[in-house]
């Protein structure tokens, strides 16, 4: 899949598309394996936050397997031809009025493979003319492949972010 123009998404997600550096199923596939990893530490502390109005290590984790789905959705919709606008999301909400300390690390290792592979597997069998189609989602017109780079570079912006901000190695 070729990486999008810029002309295919909207700036803000420049950030999350700049950190694809190669072929974006393989960097899912690295994603992936970096998740596994950071979660499969016995120390980890699932509900450090690095500030008080930060994210738990817990809750970053549910944000990205949210945000991947809604991603892969609006992909899914757009390469199959559907031309409705598809509506924002509000990704504060998603966190802030619900709970999720009943996770454990091995529920969240499960989330994410589920999530990841699932989002792999239908970028992988997609012909390529369809992940070149464009659609608006957030207002904005997005082409399938950049919502692609948009899944794998958001992933990283985390994995920096937990390494950065919350001190875990990767």
């Amino acid at each position: 899949m070729k990486r999008p123009l810029i002309s295919e998404y909207n700036e803000y997600y420049h950030r999350y598309i700049t950190n694809v550096k190669g072929d974006v199923l393989e960097t899912m596939q690295s994603n992936l394996e970096s998740y596994i990893k950071l979660l499969s530490n016995p120390s980890i502390d699932l509900d450090y936050k690095y500030g008080p109005d930060k994210w738990s290590v817990r809750e970053c984790i549910v944000h990205l397997c949210d945000s991947d789905k809604i991603f892969a959705y609006r992909a899914l919709r757009i390469s199959r031809g559907d031309e409705t606008s598809l509506a924002g999301f509000e990704q504060d909400s998603y966190i802030s009025f619900n709970d999720f300390t009943h996770l454990s690390a091995e529920d969240l290792i499960a989330m994410i493979k589920t999530t990841i592979n699932s989002t792999m597997t239908m970028f992988r069998h997609m012909r390529l003319e369809d992940t070149e189609k464009v659609g608006t989602a957030s207002n904005s017109l997005v082409s399938v492949r950049a919502l692609a780079y948009m899944t794998a570079g958001h992933a990283i912006h985390h994995l920096n972010l937990f390494e950065e901000r919350y001190g875990l190695e990767l």
